[in-house]
This record gives structure tokens, sequence and C-alpha cells, in this order.
């Protein structure tokens, strides 16, 4: 019944050759996994070329193939994984044959999203060949893809169980978990890869880099130095490490040491950004702004036109209070860069700064044209607007009610409102939004000030001298935020 509803749909049906050795050849392996490759529209079996290899180097064209074929699969490129694994197919012994098939089924259904028919194909292929963890590997790869975390997990408890101690395997699967965010799954895989005892770099790497991520820094550290100090190897995975130990020091607070690794992985590979990046934001916890920027130089000249390097360093050159520099170098690279939005408040703010609210306006404007639903886009510009000599205030109070459409909640939207208010001497709006404030962050000292003075303004000293006393006695708490203008 199935195939004659397939041959009604246009489909050829295989022929299932057996072997002199009793195995199966071209697309025997059994009617279920000919209907997988019917059921993908794929069912007229592909034609191997006539060769007059001889059987050693058929097999060497067929390692070959498959070594392949496993990497594309690994890269994400399965279209052609697919045609490769059909190479490899036609040159396979004639015992592995029908795996080999299924492979190329799985991924050229991977390549059409076709999950179900990938899956389906590789379950099979595992099924046939219990003892052989590329079909495992490949379930998980399609899991990843797909989604379907669940089927994840009971992959690799089947590959844990199977295969414990075959090391590339867990190795491997760390890396492609790490790829797509699965920390935890991929830290257990390279725990396991660890206790297989393979001396690995990349695998050892990738276990720093989620002990680092699971807060486990004193493992990170121990795993990142053993390859930082290993001179025979090239001196980029040697810098890798150099960075994880690093970060992992930087978590633990040992700001000094994580500048040691850190130097020392800009020195191994000095064209990698990740590292200076680092620094430069550990020296900027330790407010040395001036390390900071000269750490962030160094990473200009080594790797010009860096769009993450030139915004940490135009944001560095504005904690080192070296306004001008950041304004001219911040705009350098939204001119290179329009894209980099993060640049555009960094350099309002550098003009604000410079006493120049207006270009402030300009640039957070110019960024609101660029992307409209920057985060709190529509405050900057109030803010910005407030602080210029010719303040257009109901431009103001518009830009506020546009920020409160998707942050109705937010506490500047009523501050910088009750600020407005204020100064259009509406002052009973401006309690009202002051009053809102003040509900929203009863511990900020600025906004009980701005109160006191719309309450002595309207008229109301008493209130006014209450709010001044709390000013007075947040001010007087450590930690607390002082009253703003």
């Amino acid at each position: 019944m199935i195939e004659a509803s397939l041959k009604n749909r246009g489909f050829t049906p295989v022929r299932v050759f057996v072997g002199s050795n009793g195995h199966p050849t071209r697309c025997a392996f059994l009617r279920r996994a000919c209907l997988v490759l019917f059921a993908f529209g794929r069912a007229s079996a592909w034609e191997c070329p006539v060769t007059e290899l001889t059987t050693q180097q058929n097999q060497a064209q067929f390692q070959a193939l498959d070594r392949k074929a496993q990497v594309e699969f690994r890269r994400g490129e399965f279209s052609q994984a697919a045609e490769i694994f059909r190479q490899a197919t036609c040159a396979a012994p004639e015992n592995v044959r029908s795996y080999y098939e299924l492979y190329g089924v799985a991924t050229a259904a991977l390549a059409a999203r076709n999950f179900a028919v990938a899956r389906q194909a590789l379950q099979y292929a595992d099924q046939l060949k219990p003892n052989y963890a590329l079909p495992l590997a490949m379930l998980i790869k399609v899991g990843l893809i797909s989604g379907d975390i669940e089927n994840v997990k009971t992959s690799l408890l089947a590959a844990a169980q199977r295969f414990p101690r075959d090391s590339r395997l867990h190795a491997d699967l760390a890396q492609d978990l790490t790829h797509e965010k699965q920390n935890d799954l991929a830290l257990a895989e390279a725990l396991r890869f660890d206790q297989s005892g393979l001396k690995d770099t990349q695998g050892t790497i990738n276990l720093a880099v989620l002990e680092n991520q699971a807060g486990a820094y004193d493992d990170a550290i121990r795993h990142a130095t053993a390859i930082e100090e290993q001179t025979e190897i090239p001196d980029k995975v040697r810098a890798s490490g150099a960075a994880v130990a690093g970060l992992s020091y930087e978590r633990l607070g040992e700001f000094q040491q994580a500048i040691q690794h850190l130097t020392s992985a800009i020195w191994l590979a000095p064209d990698q950004e990740n590292a200076y990046l680092a620094a430069a934001r550990i020296y900027e916890k330790e407010q040395n702004y001036r390390a900071a920027v000269q750490i962030l130089e160094q990473a200009r000249k080594q790797i010009p036109g860096s769009p993450q390097i030139l915004l940490a360093l135009g944001s560095s050159l504005i904690s080192a209070e070296q306004h001008r520099d950041a304004a001219r170098l911040l705009t350098e690279l939204i001119q290179s860069s329009p894209d980099q939005f993060e640049a555009y408040p960094k350099l309002a703010q550098a003009y604000r700064n410079m006493g120049e609210p207006a270009l402030s306006t300009r640039t957070l404007r110019n960024l609101a044209r660029r992307k409209p639903d920057y985060p709190m886009l529509h405050v900057a510009i109030a803010q910005s607007m407030l602080e210029e000599e010719l303040v257009d205030y109901p431009g103001v109070l518009e830009e506020l009610a546009l920020a409160e459409q998707t942050s109705p909640t937010d506490y500047y939207i009523s501050y910088f409102r009750g600020k407005a208010y204020l100064a259009m001497n509406k002052f009973m709006q401006a309690v009202a939004a002051l009053r809102q404030a003040v509900e929203l962050r009863p511990l900020e000292a600025g906004a009980h000030y701005q109160l006191g003075l719309a309450y002595r303004r309207a008229g109301q000293p008493a209130l006014a001298k209450e709010q001044f006393e709390t000013v007075e006695y947040l001010k007087s708490q450590p930690a607390t935020i002082k009253a703003r203008d």
C-alpha cells in the first residue's frame, strides 16, 4: 500500500540489492529506511560513477570524503555535507554503505529544514550501528538547530552511557553546545572530555571558558593557565588561555593578576581585541582612566578601525575628562560605522560635558532617525534639551510623552517632567510629577529637592521644608544618590 502510494506521487521504487557477503548495498537499508528517502522526496537512488581505483585507493578516498563531510556538517554547511556524504556512499565498503546513504538523506533534509526526516534517518542509522558515535552526534546537532532540547538531552545521555571514553566526541559536543548557548549542558560535556585524560588544547580552552561562565573560577584559571604556559603550541592558542585566566581573575576581584594574564594575552596575540577590552574594563573599575586610555590607544594601533576598540576608547576618554578628544573620535566612528548605535549616547555625553547641549540633542536625534526604538532615547533627548540655553519646554514634554508610551513607570520621565513644569511656572503639575518621582525612588535626594522647590514656589513652605530636610538626611547617609540640579 505504501509503495503504491509512493508510485502515485511520482516516486520510483528503489531496488534492494544484497551483496555476496549478505550485507545490504545501495539503498538496501531495508524498506523503512527507503521510505525515509521517499518521504523526503529523494527516493531515486543516485548513480555512482564507474571507478578504476584499487581497493586501497578507494578506501583512502572514502576516508577523506568521510572526514570532509563531517567537517562541513559541523560547520553547518548541510547542502555541501549531503553531497559529500553521497560521494562517500559510492566509495564506502559495502558493509557501511547503507549508513552513509542515511547520512546523506539526513543532511539533505537538514539543509531543507525538514527536521523530522533528518531525525528519523539518523535514529535509524543509530539503530543499525549502535557502536558508532556519528549518528548520535548528528542527532544532537539536529536537536540544537531545531530547538528540541529534550531530544538533545536524551541523545547526550545516550552518548555518555555508550561512549564515556570518546574524548573527541565529548569535546566536539561541548563546542557545539557552547555555540548554541547551552552552557550547562556544554560544561557537562567538557568535564566528560577532561575526565577522559586526552590532552587537547581546544577542548581544554572550551572547558576553561565554561568553568568561567559557571563561576568555577579557580578551575578555569587552572585549565587556562596550563594552556598559556605551553610554549610549544601556537601563540594565539596560548593567548586564548591567558585571556580566560585574566577574565576569571577579574571575576574574583583580583585585578592585578587579571591584568598580568591579559597583558600576556596581548603580547602573544596583539591582533585580538578582547584582551585589550577586558584590560581597559578593569582599569575603569579601578578608576585608572589614564591606563585604560593607554591600553586602548595601543589596541587602536594594532587593530585600526575596530569599532569596539574605538567605542571603548571614546568612553574611556570621557571618563578621563578628555571630552574634546572623545567627541572627535566618536564622530569619526559614527561617520565610518553609522550603525554603531552605542556611540551616539557617548558622543552626546561628551558634548554635554563640553557645555554643548545643543550638539548633544542633535546627536541623539540622529540616533532616533536611525534607531527609533533605542532604549530610553526620548528620556535622553529630554534631558539634553533641558540643558540647552533656550529650552523648548513643550518639546521636552513631548519627548517625555513618547518615552512614557514604552516605559510608563520610569523615574526619569516623572523627574524631568517635574523640572519642565517647574520652569514653566506650572507648579501644581510640577508637584504631581515630582511626587510620582519620589514614590518611584524614595531614596533619590534629587527628586525630594525638586519637589521642595515646587512646594516653595507653589506657596506651601511647610511642605517645602519637609522635603529639604529629607534631602539633608539622605545626603548624610552612605551610598545615597546626591541631589541633582
